[in-house]
């Protein structure tokens, strides 16, 4: 079948149009391994010495098969070195020649012999046999593993496992033959295996080639093609697995049948069955029994009645008790005949060697060391065998004494065997080749078939013998059956494997072709007619629909695409010549169009100057206090032009004014100041900042109007004021929101009162140093209901103290307005350094913004002073400025300053200053949550895991829904080797976060340093579910493998 099949896929390859080079080649390799299986089967049909000239054919075409083959490796997809292909081809092709001769000349008159377990002639030469088949591995290796490998190399992508692919297989085909027909001539395998092998192998290894080559090739093939050829492959090689099995299913018939007519012929009945011989021995007078056996035309009686002996043995010593086995062995090999030395010695040997084998155990071991023992044998008779007679003495003795495994047949023979005399004696080459060779027969048990042969004058007679030990009578026998009988036998079975390997041939080339010419091939045909002509410029084609599977769904869709086509291009003609018509039309739309938009923007931009107007007094910088400076710039992001005029607009809005609380014979004046950015861009903003002004402004007014005081205390004040602000923003039900911060700073102490309604973070400017007021989010913007209550903050200003207050334009800078790519800026420090480079100055503020990159929102800045002396407290002092966004935040009473000081020394990379001064408050306040927290996080960081184990635990009983505390806390035990503890807070974060691949990682590595690999190997593979490439869950999973290997 590998014949037929190699042939098919050949012609597939021949008959392709425009083959390219590796093509040619393949195909070539193809048919030579096809005429090369044929010399197999030419041998296997042929029972005459005339068919051992089959190694001619296989010989002589294996070489040029495998080279090309080679070189379709070499050449695939393209011939990328043509000189060096051609330069490889032409030497291995003399290489090929040469050795195809050699062998040739060698085998012109050697004797011929017959493979009775492959059933067939071959040259008595397994000198040259053996020098060819080296000769082929080599072939193999540079074919078909070294040319594969420098491809594999040079190629890159697909193409590169394509060709890994094409190595498989023919590591497949190639590979496994070649050793076993290398094990097959030394007799380590049956000649049948080998043959098995070929066939079985080289169909699989066609198969594989195939399917790569039909889905990977560049060149045109037919979808018929494919189908055929993969279908017929794949159905000869599931035939040959059947053949074989059923070929193996005879050979046990023949077997049965055989021993059944043994066994009758033995009791008297009538001989049938092909047999040709009977030969019994009778073991009392060692006396044979010859009445129908003929030494001049049956098998040699002496090798016969060796195998009589060793097979009585066999069985004799597998019948002995299990009780007493030792003993009872021992005895029966000092009774053993003499040319039974080499296996008496060798069971002696094995007694010594194992000592503590006794009774059942002893014989199940014996009887698995003669299995052994016996394929050796078998070898070693082989290679004896292939030595001429003339170069036995040296040869034969050379190898036995390399022959470790059949040392002990070696000792027996020494007795005998010296120099080239037999017992001392001078004998012939071929007698004492002979006398050697009955040292190494079969040691089997009864019924073990024995294929025989009689030399008859120029001619050899074959038998097949079946030896049987009758222990009642005493008696060995053997009946021969003619072995043509058994190729009678087998001939039926084989035929009918022919005449189906045949119907399916017929079947596959030609009737597949039918069966899918109306559903398959024509549907295509029309489909493939149907693109060509669109290809050509015809769009009136409709492709018939035969039948509604996928074809016709793709039919179907064709001539919709094709129908699409034409109305597009029927519509395209219509706008060419009409397009003068529309152009004309279009542009009136456009003009129309552009008139209209011109007036709506003339509307529009009365509507922003009013608007524009009626903000820029609500803006207003009332402080007169000589105490506290004001400042305030702002910087609308809209800006537009209104008959003339330019105007800008936005949502950013500044007031300042002035207070007194208390009673008239006791009251304080305080400053007030606020800086808001109303949400939304343009009209939105702008009316956010409107309605803030107007209500500001209105309680400003109501507040301090004609000198009034007001009995209150700074704290409702604030409180009041922003309950009205916010009812009023929240009674626009969330279309219109700001955020805000407002300050009330008392002039004779400089105490504040302030709150912060989600705007950017007040800056501290004190002693050249810029830090946050703020320390987290406390209010939600006016406007929106808040998970924070209110509440009214305070800090102390000293003299020379100075806030900025801003919106977050000065935070929102395009750091590279001249790319194309906006990089919107996300360092929350570069403000306070523009505070500390400009010295507080908001004219110099706003310049270094400008200079940092290109504003992107409205900018607006507040700059509040304190300690401005002044002898008449009652004057006031309007500063109308410019000023920009800030950041953080930090409280200015002494813990506060320290806290904020210890922050910035953090930000700033003075971690270890930042922990001292740290370490200092929480000795002197160490319930304080703030401190607790960032104490913990930069004692981990500053790699003090003992002070993080304590400081992490306080704060995580405080707040234990931290997840990233929980790891900190994980990390820092497992550092300190606190493994149960780490799990448990390992544990706590996947609790929390169970995708989080950082804590897997840790929880396995904890799980793996526990010893716990199961529960390690878990949480690995989940990680490398969330990401396969992560590098160290892969080492976990190394480290796993290695601590369960070492245990």
């Amino acid at each position: 079948m590998s014949f037929v099949t190699a042939i098919l896929i050949a012609g597939v390859f021949l008959f392709i149009d425009k083959k390219v080079s590796s093509t040619k080649h393949l195909a070539f390799g193809a048919l030579l391994l096809g005429i090369f299986q044929f010399g197999y089967v030419f041998a296997a049909v042929l029972y005459h010495p005339f068919a051992a000239y089959h190694r001619w054919i296989t010989v002589g075409l294996i070489l040029p098969a495998i080279l090309h083959i080679g070189q379709f490796v070499a050449r695939y997809p393209e011939n990328d070195f043509p000189k060096f292909n051609r330069i490889t081809m032409i030497v291995l092709w003399i290489v090929a020649v040469f050795s195809v001769g050699y062998f040739c000349y060698s085998t012109w008159d050697a004797s011929v012999k017959y493979h009775f377990t492959a059933h067939h002639w071959d040259f008595n030469a397994e000198n040259v046999s053996r020098t060819i088949a080296i000769i082929i591995f080599s072939y193999v290796f540079i074919n078909f593993l070294a040319i594969p490998i420098w491809r594999i190399i040079y190629l890159k992508g697909k193409t590169r496992w394509i060709i890994f692919a094409f190595l498989m297989s023919f590591l497949v085909g190639g590979t496994v033959p070649v050793v076993a027909n290398l094990l097959s001539r030394d007799g380590y395998i049956e000649r049948s295996i080998y043959l098995t092998s070929i066939v079985l192998l080289f169909m699989a290894a066609f198969f594989i080639i195939l399917i790569l080559y039909l889905n990977f090739s560049v060149e045109k093939t037919s979808f018929m093609l494919k189908i055929v050829g993969i279908t017929f492959v794949t159905v000869l090689t599931i035939m040959q697995v059947l053949v074989y099995i059923s070929n193996q299913d005879k050979e046990s018939e023949y077997d049965i049948l055989s021993q059944i007519y043994m066994e009758k012929v033995l009791e008297g009945g009538t001989v049938k069955g092909g047999i040709a011989y009977i030969l019994k021995w009778n073991r009392e007078d060692n006396s044979f029994d010859q009445e129908k056996f003929d030494s001049k035309l049956h098998p040699n009686l002496e090798q016969i009645e060796i195998d009589f002996k060793n097979t009585l043995l066999y069985d004799e010593i597998f019948n002995l008790s299990e009780k007493d086995f030792r003993e009872s062995l021992t005895k029966l090999m000092e009774e053993s005949h003499r040319n039974f030395g080499g296996y008496k010695y060798s069971i002696i040997n094995f007694l010594k060697e194992h000592p503590d084998l006794k009774d059942k155990t002893l014989k199940l071991e014996l009887n698995k060391e003669l299995s052994r023992l016996g394929l050796h044998v078998f070898v070693t008779s082989n290679k004896l065998d292939n030595i001429f007679e003339e170069d036995f003495c040296t040869k034969g003795k050379s190898y036995l004494e390399n022959a470790q495994e059949v040392r002990m047949f070696r000792v027996a023979l020494e007795s005998r065997w010296n120099d080239c005399k037999w017992d001392g004696k001078e004998i012939a080459l071929s007698k004492l080749k002979e006398e050697v060779l009955n040292y190494f027969r079969p040691f089997v048990p009864s019924f073990t078939r024995y294929y025989r042969k009689k030399d008859v004058g120029n001619h050899s007679l074959h038998y097949i013998g079946f030896i049987k030990y009758n222990h009642k009578k005493n008696n060995v026998s053997e009946v021969g059956f003619s072995y043509r009988t058994y190729r009678e036998f087998m001939h039926p079975t084989a035929l009918k494997q022919i005449l189906v390997l045949g119907v399916v041939i017929v079947v596959i080339i030609f009737l597949f072709p039918l069966f899918f010419r109306g559903s398959l091939v024509a549907p295509l045909n029309d489909l493939l007619s149907g693109v060509e002509k669109v290809n050509e410029g015809d769009l009136e084609v409709e492709v018939p629909i035969r039948v509604k599977d996928e074809i016709g769904f793709l039919a179907d869709s064709f001539n919709d695409m094709v129908s699409s086509i034409r109305d597009a291009r029927k519509e395209l003609q219509d706008y060419a010549e009409h397009l003068a018509t529309k152009v004309r039309l279009r542009t009136e739309e456009l003009s129309e169009k552009i008139e209209e938009f011109q007036r709506l923007k003339i509307q529009q931009d009365g509507d922003y100057f009013l608007t524009s107007l009626l903000a820029k007094p609500l803006n207003y910088n009332a402080n007169k206090s000589t105490r506290i400076s004001t400042q305030f710039l702002l910087r609308q992001k809209k800006q537009f032009e209104f008959r003339g005029k330019r105007a800008d607009l936005g949502g950013d809005v500044c007031i300042t004014g002035n207070l007194r609380l208390g009673i008239p014979s006791d009251y304080k004046r305080y400053v007030f100041a606020m800086n808001g950015d109303a949400m939304g861009k343009s009209m939105q903003g702008a009316g956010g900042a409107l309605v803030m002004g107007v209500v500001v402004n209105s309680i400003l007014a109501r507040s301090a109007a004609n000198d009034r005081i007001l009995d209150i205390s700074p704290e409702q004040w604030l409180t009041e004021t922003y309950e009205e602000i916010n009812s009023v923003f929240k009674s626009f039900n969330g279309s219109m929101v700001i955020s805000a911060s407002f300050f009330l700073i008392e002039e004779s102490s400089g105490k504040t009162y302030y709150f912060n309604a989600e705007h950017p973070f007040t800056v501290f400017y004190q002693d050249g140093k810029a830090t946050f007021l703020d320390s987290s989010l406390m209010l939600r913007k006016i406007g929106l209901e808040s998970e924070y209550p209110f509440q009214v903050f305070t800090t102390t200003l000293k003299e020379g103290d100075i806030l900025i207050v801003g919106s977050d334009g000065k935070d929102d800078l395009d750091l590279t307005p001249d790319q194309d790519t906006r990089t919107i800026n996300e360092d929350e420090t570069l403000f306070l350094k523009t505070v500390e480079i400009g010295k507080g100055n908001i004219e110099q503020i706003e310049q270094l913004i400008y200079k940092e990159g290109e504003i992107t929102d409205d900018l607006s800045l507040l700059r509040i002073e304190y300690g401005i002396r002044s002898a008449d407290p009652e004057e006031s002092s309007l500063n109308t400025d410019k000023t920009r966004n800030d950041f953080l935040k930090e409280e200015t009473s002494d813990w506060s300053a320290s806290y904020s000081h210890a922050r910035q020394l953090y930000k700033d990379g003075n971690v270890k200053e930042a922990i001292d001064e740290l370490a200092e408050l929480y000795s002197k306040t160490p319930e304080d949550i703030k401190v607790i927290k960032l104490l913990a996080l930069l004692s981990f960081k500053d790699k003090d895991y003992i002070k993080a184990v304590e400081v992490l635990g306080k704060y995580l009983e405080v707040d234990p829904e931290l997840s990233e505390y929980w790891y900190y806390l994980s990390i820092a035990n497992k550092k300190l080797g606190k493994f149960s503890e780490a799990i448990y807070a390992s544990e706590k974060v996947l609790a929390k976060q169970p995708d989080n691949t950082n804590n897997l990682v840790n929880l396995s590595d904890l799980y793996r340093l526990q010893n716990e690999y199961t529960r390690a190997k878990e949480i690995a593979a989940q990680v490398l579910d969330l990401d396969p490439q992560n590098e160290n869950a892969k080492k976990i999973l190394r480290k796993i493998e290695n601590g369960i290997s070492k245990t």
